[in-house]
């Protein structure tokens, strides 16, 4: 960042670019009409070449629009793909419970 060169100026007007080209683009809720939370989870298995550590993922949507999501290298190595996959659900767990905690305080506060 201190001597930015050539190629920087040329991803920073690629990015411009990008944005204006997608300015009229956003996340809509009310593409169905679940009232459902809907939660998802992956995982990869040692993708990351550095220290072979896997990447867990989830997202949670609501009214079909993404209202939290995350995607972290995990903390241990995993052994083998059950043992990445079976990492993953539990920060996502976490998650659904706070956000069934959330919801139950929105229901009771009517």
């Amino acid at each position: 960042m201190s001597n930015p060169g050539g190629k920087h100026w040329e991803v920073v007007k690629h990015i411009l670019r990008y944005l204006r080209g997608s300015k009229d683009a956003r996340l809509t809720f009310g593409s169905n009409n679940s009232t459902e939370v809907e939660g998802y989870t992956n995982s990869d298995y040692a993708g990351n070449t550095d220290n072979r550590k896997s990447t867990s993922g989830y997202i949670f949507t609501y009214g079909g629009g993404a209202i939290s999501w995350r995607s972290k290298l995990q903390e241990c190595t995993a052994l083998s793909t059950i043992e990445a996959e079976h990492m993953a659900p539990s920060d996502a767990t976490n998650e659904a419970m706070w956000l069934h905690r959330l919801s139950t305080d929105f229901s009771t506060k009517r």
